[in-house]
Order: structure tokens, then sequence, then C-alpha cells
């Protein structure tokens, strides 16, 4: 009897045993999934957007864990659409809703931004004039590419000297007005129905061709829409289906909104980032016989296996190489945030890649002394002597020097330059006298010249060859900045007369101050090098 019972307290232990055993793995499975479904969440930058059409916005949607994959989706993508990363597109006036969706190990958790699309009406002249001068059709020829002729510039405003916060009053002249009105607008994103919309003051649509003086800007598709491409401005043409020669042109405009969420410009610890480092190059120029610069390499930068675009970013007066890159993690003032801004760019996916590199713009002009590919006895001011020899400097030895020591891409479809200040004069000088080097060009608070009398742009023909040449001219100024007698202002009218293909943005509540540089350099990196 005793001998039984044993055994069968023997087989019940067994059978506990295999029972406690086999529930393991599924206990320890519905604990793992009830923990990682505790850790899921995720949360939006917006809980609820209003956008106009055309206009776009990035939602960004913070998750954990780290490793969990995040889709967007959206209720009603006629009325808005979302792609992989976040970027809001609105279409059309309406409601919706777009979904973050992340999901792990199995799990799925939702976050969801609720989206009001206004109507933006177009902004259309209901009595058009033909525009004159009557434009080509034809791009002009590009011309050959030559070894730069370089001439002494005109008046040059200075910038604020380094760490000076940001301006609460800057110098007011009388304000110039932008003149430039265009005949018809449409946003990136929509198009223009030239049936219903364009109006010739002779005859109906329908007795004329339609075309676009510039198609990187903006072209005819084959359902007779005006189909924008990139921001700039341009010439509408209509040319009689009876008589070639009788034509009525218009002016057209392609605009963005420039959508930016808060705190793009500040350090981010939950992406990517690029370095910067110093490096100094041999120069023909200076005393010591090298210059030296910033360089910034952006996230996953690898030498051996890419190529990347080049951009030149130019500091103000009284500054250097630092101002760039110098200014605080987190706040605003004593200095830009050119790094953050790339690196944020590069996590929304709205920049191309690219090598920025931030020359120092200063450099002793002894007029005694003879420098190499200059013009014999220039006429240079006191106020641009200490920048005048940086335009020879960055095309004989700074250029030539990146191109040789980085893995850089050549040709100037692939080079770049912009410049804050005094540096928006030396880029001016850079890109304007050379399109031949340098296709994307942002010119950011005031200009070159303290009068219309600049001699860069001074004649429509000048205006063809730079729009053969050039991909975007971006001029970027605070609504608050009137320096050197409002001269940025007065330069775009000179180009907007002339039919230069340019692109004018003022950045409202700023001066002359670095949160708007800030603003302008993002901008501008959105466009460059597309």
């Amino acid at each position: 009897m005793k001998s039984r019972n044993k055994e069968m307290t023997a087989k019940a232990v067994l059978i506990a045993l295999l029972v406690s055993t086999a529930a393991s793995p599924f206990q320890s499975s519905m604990a793992s999934s009830k923990s990682a479904a505790k850790k899921i969440s995720v949360t939006l930058n917006k809980k609820t957007l209003s956008l106009k059409t055309g206009q776009r916005f990035r939602l960004k949607a913070k998750k954990k864990p780290a490793k969990a994959k995040v889709s967007f989706s959206s209720s009603k993508r006629s009325v808005v659409s979302v792609n992989k990363t976040g970027l809001v597109k609105a279409k059309k006036p309406g409601k919706a809703s777009i979904t973050a969706t992340v999901k792990y190990k199995g799990k799925k958790k939702k976050a969801v931004c609720k989206v009001r699309v206004v109507s933006k009406k177009k902004t259309i002249n209901k009595q058009i004039q033909p525009s004159a001068p009557a434009a080509n059709t034809q791009q002009p020829t590009p011309t050959a590419t030559v070894k730069p002729v370089i001439t002494a510039p005109t008046a040059t405003p200075s910038a604020t000297p380094k760490g000076t916060p940001r301006a609460t009053k800057t110098p007011s002249p009388t304000p110039v007005e932008i003149t430039y009105k265009a005949d018809y607008t449409v946003e990136l994103g929509s198009t223009l129905d030239v049936k219903k919309e364009v109006k010739p003051s002779e005859g109906v649509i329908t007795d004329y061709n339609v075309s676009t003086s510039n198609s990187y800007v903006a072209i005819i598709d084959a359902r007779g829409k005006i189909k924008p491409l990139h921001i700039g401005k341009c010439t509408l043409v209509l040319t009689s289906k009876t008589d070639d020669t009788k034509k009525e042109t218009y002016k057209l405009c392609v605009t963005d909104e420039f959508v930016a969420e808060d705190g793009y410009n500040f350090y981010k610890e939950d992406i990517a980032h690029g370095e910067v480092s110093d490096f100094t190059y041999p120069s023909q120029y200076r005393e010591s016989g090298e210059g030296h610069a910033k360089i910034y390499f952006p996230p996953d930068y690898d030498p051996k296996k890419k190529t990347y675009n080049l951009l030149f970013c130019l500091h103000g007066g009284g500054q250097n190489e630092d101002y760039w890159t110098c200014g605080r993690k987190t706040s605003a003032g004593a200095g830009c945030h050119a790094n953050n801004i790339m690196d944020y760019l590069y996590d929304t996916k709205e920049a191309e890649e690219c090598i920025v590199v931030f020359p120092n713009g200063n450099i002793n002009y002894d007029k005694s002394k003879t420098y190499p590919n200059t013009e014999p006895n220039p006429v240079v001011q006191n106020s641009w002597s200490n920048c005048y020899l940086f335009e020879y400097e960055v095309i004989y030895d700074l250029l030539p020097y990146m191109e040789k020591n980085y893995p850089v891409k050549k040709g100037a479809a692939h080079t770049g330059v912009c410049g804050l200040s005094m540096g928006c004069g030396e880029a001016i000088e850079l890109g304007l006298k050379h399109p031949d080097l340098f296709q994307y060009m942002g010119f950011f608070s005031a200009g070159p010249f303290a009068s219309t009398k600049q001699t860069i742009v001074t004649t429509q023909e000048d205006a063809n060859r730079l729009n053969s040449q050039i991909k975007l001219c971006f001029f970027i100024t605070g609504q608050q900045d009137h320096m050197m007698d409002d001269s940025a202002r007065r330069f775009v009218n000179q180009c907007d007369l002339l039919g230069l293909n340019n692109m004018f943005l003022e950045v409202k509540g700023t001066g002359h101050d670095d949160r708007c540089w800030d603003r302008a350099f993002y901008t501008f990196m959105q466009y460059a090098f597309k």
C-alpha cells in the first residue's frame, strides 16, 4: 500500500512538473507581450493643425521604444496627404486626420493630428496688361566657361560686430517697397488652370498656344494647367495660333509657404548629427600664406563611397568663420545655428547632402602690393578693403582646394554660395559675377550697393544671361531691416525690372539679426541643389 502511494505521489509530481514546464513559455510570452505593450507609446508634435492649400508641415512622432516602426496615414488623401517621413501637404479645403501608428512586437499604438485645410485665393489680376519688355520663349544659350574676370565692387554695408545680440532697433530710412506684382501666382503643390484663369487682352485663350519662359520654374502640362516645379519668377507667354508674331506676356510667380517647426534651429538629442571641424588651406592673398575655415560634414559622411554638393556660407562684418555655428544649443542670439539646421533638414529629408564651408571673409588689403589674378590699380573703397581679395581667394585658392582634397561634386550645378550682411555682398560678388561656378545663391540681409548704381545686373541682357545659367537666386531680409538706404530691396526691384529670375522673402518680426539669418539659411537650404 505504501509502495502504491509513493508511486501515485511520484506521478502527481511528474505531471505537475510537466504542466509547469509546458505553461512556462506561454506565461513568459504573455508577460513579455504585456510588458512590450506597456512600453509602446507615440506622441506627435502637433495635435491640431491649420493649413492653407499648398502649405506643408512636418509632423514628428516621438516613439517608444526607439526600435519601433512608425507609419503615417491620412483619413482623406484628397484633402491632405502625408508621406512616410510625416511631411503633410494640404491639397484642398476640408478636414482630415493624420494618424501615426507605432508597431513593436505585434503591438500597436496610435496618435492623431486633426488637420483643417482652408482655401488660399490665387492672386489674379483681372485686368491684365501685357508686361514689358516682351519675353523670349527660349532660354538664352549659356556662355562658355572662361577665366573669371573680377572687378572692384561698389559700396557695401557692414554687419553688426561679432557677439552682438539681435537688434531691437535698426536704421529706419523711408522703407522701399517691392514693386514686382505678379499677374498670376501659384503655390508649389497646386496648379493653375490656364483655360479658366488666364484672360488674354484680345480674343479668348483657345486662340493662343501657352508656354512659360523658364521650364525650371513652371511648365504647362498636357491638361493645359500651369504646373509649378520650383520657386521663382518667369513669364507666361501667349502666342497666337494664326500669327506667331502676335504675343501677350504675363508675370508668373511660383511661391511656397516656408513652414518651419518651432525649435528647428536648436540642438535635438534624438536625431543624427553632422560634424563641425576646422581646416586650413593655402592662400595667395593672406600675409600668413594660409586661410582658416570651419567645415560641416553631414551625418553618415562617407568620403570613400559618396560625393557631395558644396556650399560656401559667408559671415558678416566684424565676425569670423565661427559665427554661423556658434549659436547656443537651445536659444537665439549672438550667433547662428547652421549646423543644427542642417541636422534638422537631413532628419526631415528636406535638404540634399552637402558639405558646408564657413571661411573667414576678412583679408587685409595692401594697396602697395600686387596680388595674382587681380585687376591692375583697382579702385577699392574703404568699406570694402577687407573684402576685396576674398572673391579671388575663393575662386583661385579655396574652391580648387576643396575639389582636390574633399569628395565634392565638381561643377556649378553642385556648387552654391550664401551669406549674411557683409557676407551677402561677398556672395553677390561671387555668385552673380561667376554663374559659371555657382548655380545656387542665397543673399541674406542688405546688399552690396548703397544705391541702384550697381554694375552686375544693369541690362535685360545681363538678366537673360544669368537666367540661362543659375538655378536659384534667393533674396531674404528681415521685415524691419532697412540698412544702407534699403539697398537689398532696391536691388531686388532692379532685378525684377530687368527680368532676373529671383525670389524675395521677408522674415516677419526680425531686423538685421541672427533670428532672420537662421530662418534665411533654413529656407534657402530647402531648395538648394534641387
